[in-house]
């Protein structure tokens, strides 16, 4: 049980510093604020409702947790175990693909690199059709191009990675309505199809790692900060490659 808990916790501390997922949480919640802010401007004094899907150690629910009430939902145990001991207290062991929540209950969810850990992703696009209330907001982020694939996917329990005409067909048959959808992490797609080609032609004499690599403080501060000028420049609206995709919408 502690070498699990070690585990998550390094994963909380990588998404709370290290670049590739700490930028990425400053994008989600930059993307994310516009829509909880008119939520709650509806909501008047009800605390809004946001449900994390996959929410895995629980950065995004401490991020979030100012908005009004978040629950967090995991398949891990671990994971939320150790949520609890930074504060989550709404955490939940569940099926994405058979949420155990109350129709049109949730304000906005959340899931951020999760629908391709899913083996029936369409399902778990409509469950959060489902609990979301008429009007209410998700985002969803999901890894692009196939041809990124890497052993990175493979240890981390991916069925797949999404082009973006497909993911959008999916979250449109859903019932779900997209107002954003864009690539993010633009400028990593060359150097992540290099390493992706490397590593199918290195397979036999490279053993299979993630791709959680050390980096110096100086350099992860830069590419952390990277991630979102892309964003704010309107870099992610035009180019038509990145790393990964972002969802954003309303039901």
């Amino acid at each position: 049980m502690k070498e699990e808990l070690n585990k998550q916790e390094r994963f909380f501390d990588l998404g709370e510093t290290y670049f590739w997922l700490a930028g990425q949480n400053d994008l989600v919640e930059r993307a994310l604020t516009p829509y909880l802010t008119r939520l709650k401007t509806d909501a008047g004094p009800r605390p809004l409702r946001i449900l994390d899907l996959g929410c895995g150690p629980g950065n995004t629910l401490r991020r979030l947790g100012r908005w009004g009430v978040t629950l967090g939902m995991d398949f891990s145990l671990d994971a939320l175990v150790f949520a609890r001991t930074r504060g989550a207290a709404r955490v939940f062991s569940g099926d994405s693909m058979a949420l155990p929540i109350a129709s049109e209950s949730m304000d906005c969810v959340v899931a951020l690199d999760n629908l391709e850990h899913v083996e029936d992703d369409e399902k778990a696009l409509r469950e959060i059709r489902r609990v979301l209330r008429p009007g209410g907001a998700f985002l969803l982020t999901v890894p692009a191009f196939m041809t990124l694939w890497r052993n990175h996917d493979i240890m981390y329990g991916h069925f797949r990675r999404y082009s973006k005409r497909e993911f959008a067909k999916r979250v449109q048959l859903a019932g779900l309505v997209i107002e954003e959808h864009r690539f993010f992490k633009c400028l990593f797609f060359p150097p992540l199809l290099v390493l992706a080609k490397a590593e199918r032609l290195l397979s036999r004499v490279v053993p299979p790692r993630d791709n959680f690599y050390t980096v110096p403080k100086w350099l992860n501060r830069l590419m952390r900060s990277e991630i979102l000028w892309e964003d704010r420049t309107g870099l992610t609206r035009v180019l038509p490659f990145g790393v990964s995709l972002i969802c954003v919408g309303s039901r």
